[in-house]
């Protein structure tokens, strides 16, 4: 079976059977309050001078020359030479192409060229608008035209305004690496029609036959990183790329994970360096990194190293600025905007100027907790807008999982800009649209990881669709973060023990209260110490510094880092074998295991980036193989391999906390201590719930080769009717193995 058997079907420009027996193209939009429809061409030319002549397909360019892929409001960058499609109404509100159209007879012939939809709103005025099911948008860059004539580099453009491309999803460009450069051999646009393999060709030998390389089976059994390729590629200008993603790849192995989430990879607005959250075309990849082809490269190339690759999506809002993509689609009325969620009439808001380019949450749109405005989830075509990218992701891409960002704003969180009234039908409707999105996907593959960033506490969340539930398998679980390393700014609820003992002083931590959200940990969680939304981009417009989130190092010793690294790395290694032994399944941002101190902020990327080399080598070692040694013995030991967890004791004033982790026959005790100072004669623990026998440390925090005060226990450790006795270093965690 081929891509396109599976792919969207209809909307989108789409590979079709012709009534000849060759594959032809059908272009198809939805645009229920257009007049008319047409597709157009653009002009794409070398910037050498000379006259605006059509790249020369056949005898491809280098990218980096190609100027044009931009049709100014007044059509100027049309390319003349190409024909003008009309598209046909259809009753649902869809248009398309005359599937005879001569033309169109040969899909060949149009791979790689760009377009637009000419569209007739229903006022009568004309817009140019992208496909949102296009495969490809041209331009890595940020520069938005506005409507006016471009005649600057393609490279340059905000993909999320440009030409559309039409890709033919059954090949794949023969990508390989240079070895001298790094980079990719592939640098040019169009795609040299030379250099493609079929799709089927290119999965060959996708997975490895080696035991030890296999991707993950149980979400339980993941270590997952954390990652956003644009902040890749220290040293050198311009964002990360894939590539140096491909290389990053072998690092990871080395670590032990065996599971990478990325941040956005779909076409997204505002400049490169940011997260990503902000999608504007959901079947597209964001070009700047390299778009999709090198994306199959990257997800093919981790497969065979064992790697699992999860992917965020967005469905809470669009981009920030949607325009030539969502934002007014076929219509200048707030009512009909076909998109976006709008309850009522312009006229029931009195007060409210109408009319205006919009801005988040004007008159009747929908706030939901998230940075745009609510979309229309009760629209059979905008939910298949995100159910058809995502079962492409998976068939196409062979993605193996998605983590969903803020699903509580749009299954309970809508309300009403002009007034913050609730919405029930808004969270209904995106209950039901949650519902169908995880059906879709697991049926288009069926051990899909499926995770939601979800704040609502409702147990509905994990439970199957069939029993009214979301479907999905685990939530992202914030409190966790909170208590255990929580920034200042939150309030006294949370037990936020990192950041608490940072202060340096010997006060109490509320060690039992964080042993509640351990607990919890039992009950499909993704537990984290820190995530890209924490590593100091929350709370960063406080004007009060202490009031931000931070990187951990930093969080660890209140940023003091000259005076008190070394307890800045304990901490932070205390921090990240917390989540590592619980039992949910861990989750780190990248940078933590070489111990990164820069905050990862979401539009300030690139200046705050570090060298993974120079930190791994330098004073990012210890911390390394801390983690790397942590990671090992979460995969390798049976007693962290299932679910089961109980709290063995804390003491508030001692800043300790002992848990036990079980599976079938095994059993190891997990010992945290945040005291300042060693329990070197011995700490005893009582009235333990576990058998009599023998523990050995397998594992110990505050050992000399990560850079701690070696307070080791290096003989076996008898328990008998409930009471051991053990040195517990400070600043560390321990791991106790049952060996008899």
């Amino acid at each position: 079976m081929t891509t396109s058997d599976y792919q969207s079907p209809e909307l989108g420009a789409q590979p079709f059977l012709t009534i000849n027996g060759e594959r032809g193209v059908r272009f198809g939009v939805y645009a229920p309050n257009a007049r008319n429809v047409e597709v157009v061409f653009g002009l794409l030319w070398r910037e050498d001078g000379q006259n605006r002549e059509p790249v020369d397909r056949s005898n491809p360019v280098d990218y980096s020359t190609i100027a044009g892929g931009y049709i100014a409001d007044d059509g100027d960058g049309i390319d003349l030479s190409k024909p003008v499609i009309p598209l046909l109404r259809r009753a649902d509100g869809c248009w398309f192409s005359d599937p005879n159209h001569p033309e169109l007879q040969r899909c060949e012939d149009w791979d790689h060229v760009s377009y637009m939809f000419r569209i007739v709103k229903n006022d009568g005025s004309t817009a140019y608008r992208t496909d949102l099911y296009s495969r490809c948008q041209i331009g890595g860059g940020h520069f938005n035209p506005e409507g006016a004539p471009y005649d600057g580099l393609a490279a340059d453009l905000d993909g999320t305004r440009s030409c559309s491309v039409i890709v033919d999803p059954d090949t794949v460009v023969n990508e390989e690496i240079d070895p001298a450069t790094q980079e990719f051999t592939n640098t040019v646009f169009p795609e040299p029609t030379t250099s493609f393999v079929d799709v089927e060709d290119f999965w060959t030998d996708e997975f490895s036959e080696d035991a030890d390389k296999q991707i993950p089976t149980r979400i339980e059994d993941m270590i997952i990183y954390e990652l956003h390729i644009p902040a890749l590629g220290f040293g050198k200008d311009g964002v990360g790329t894939i590539a140096d993603a491909v290389r990053h790849l072998d690092h990871l192995v080395e670590l032990g994970v065996n599971a990478v989430e990325l941040l956005p990879i779909s076409e997204y607005s505002a400049t490169p360096e940011t997260w990503g959250y902000s999608t504007s075309h959901y079947h597209a990849i964001e070009f700047s990194g390299g778009g999709r082809d090198k994306m199959k490269y990257l997800i093919r190339e981790a497969h065979r190293r064992g790697i699992a690759v999860i992917i965020d999506v967005v469905y809470n809002h669009y981009a920030h600025d949607a325009e030539r993509a969502e934002w007014m689609y076929d219509t200048n009325d707030h009512e009909k905007n076909i998109y976006y969620w709008y309850e009522g009439h312009p006229y029931d808001y009195p007060g409210v100027p109408h009319g205006e380019h919009w801005f988040p949450g004007c008159d009747g749109y929908l706030d939901n907790g998230s940075s745009g405005s609510a979309p229309n989830y009760k629209n059979e075509f905008v939910k298949k807008l995100f159910l058809t990218s995502a079962t492409a992701l998976v068939r196409e891409f062979h993605v193996d999982g998605f983590r969903v960002d803020l699903t509580s704003a749009i299954h309970k969180e809508n309300r009403l800009h002009y007034n913050g009234s609730p919405c029930p039908a808004a969270d209904g409707a995106g209950y039901l649209f949650l519902r169908e999105w995880t059906e879709a996907v697991r049926n288009a593959k069926p051990g899909v990881f499926l995770m939601a960033e979800d704040h609502s506490n409702w147990p509905g969340v994990t439970e199957p669709v069939g029993e009214g539930g979301l479907g999905f398998d685990a939530v992202w679980y914030s409190d966790f973060h909170h208590h255990l390393c929580g920034a200042n700014r939150l309030s006294s609820e949370y037990a936020k023990l990192i950041t608490t003992a940072g202060f340096g002083d010997d006060r109490p931590l509320a060690m039992g209260w964080f042993a509640g959200a351990l607990e919890a940990t039992q009950y499909n969680k993704i537990v984290y110490h820190v995530n890209h939304d924490e590593a100091g981009n929350s709370g960063r417009d406080e004007p009060n510094p202490e009031q931000r989130s931070h990187r951990t190092m930093h969080l660890a010793v209140n940023g003091q880092m000259n005076a008190y690294r070394p307890f800045a790395e304990a901490r932070s290694r205390v921090a990240f074998a917390v989540a590592c032994f619980s039992a949910g399944t861990p989750l780190f941002l990248f940078g933590e295991e070489v111990a990164f101190e820069n905050d990862f902020i979401y539009d300030n990327v690139l200046a705050l980036r570090e060298d993974f080399t120079v930190k791994k080598n330098g004073n990012g070692r210890e911390m390394y193989e801390f983690y790397r040694d942590a990671i090992r013995l979460r995969r390798e030991e049976p007693a962290f391999h299932g679910r089961n967890l109980e709290i063995l004791g804390f003491n508030d004033a001692n800043r300790i906390l002992a848990f036990r982790r079980w599976y079938e026959q095994n059993e190891a005790i997990v010992v945290v201590s945040l005291s300042n100072s060693p329990f070197d004669r011995g700490y005893v623990f009582e009235r333990l719930n576990i058998p009599n026998g023998s523990w050995q440390e397998v594992l110990n925090g505050d050992a000399e080769v990560y850079g701690g005060g070696n307070c080791v226990n290096r003989e076996p450790v008898a328990s008998f009717e409930g009471r051991m006795e053990f040195l517990v270093p400070k600043n560390a965690v321990l791991v106790l193995k049952k060996i008899s």
